[in-house]
C-alpha cells in the first residue's frame, strides 16, 4: 500500500520561535499522520480532490493535536495548516505532483468551457 506522512515539525519548530529560552526545554511534540491514496487517480479532477479533501482532513487533526500540545497558543491554526499541507506535497514523488497537475488544468479546462 503506497501511503506517505505529514509530520509536522516545522510547525512544531515554528512555535518554538515564540517561547521564552526556558521553554525551549520543553518543545511541543511533532504530530504525524499517515493519508493514504490507494485507489486514487491523481490525474482525476474528482479523484485529486478527493486527495485534497483527506490532506485538509488531516491536518485539521494534526493541527488541532498540536494545539493541545502547546496550549499557550504560539502558533496560528491557519499557519499549521499551510505548513501541514505544503509538507504533505513536497512528500509526493514528481510523477504524482505531476499528475495532480494535470487533474488542475482538466478541472480548468472544463470549468472555461462551460
Amino acid at each position: 500500500m503506497r501511503k506517505f506522512v505529514i509530520s509536522l515539525t516545522i510547525a512544531s519548530a515554528l512555535a518554538l520561535t515564540a517561547v521564552p529560552a526556558p521553554g525551549l526545554a520543553q518543545a511541543p511534540a511533532a504530530s504525524t499522520t499517515r493519508i493514504s491514496f490507494v485507489g486514487l487517480n491523481l490525474a482525476s479532477p474528482t479523484d485529486a480532490a478527493k486527495f485534497a479533501a483527506r490532506i485538509d482532513a488531516a491536518a485539521e487533526d494534526v493541527c488541532h493535536d498540536v494545539a493541545r500540545s502547546n496550549p499557550d497558543g504560539t502558533f496560528t491554526m491557519a499557519g499549521c495548516k499551510v505548513a501541514a499541507r505544503r509538507q504533505a506535497m513536497s512528500q509526493l514523488s514528481n510523477g504524482q505532483r505531476q499528475s495532480l497537475r494535470i487533474a488542475a488544468r482538466a478541472n480548468a479546462t472544463a470549468f472555461a468551457s462551460r
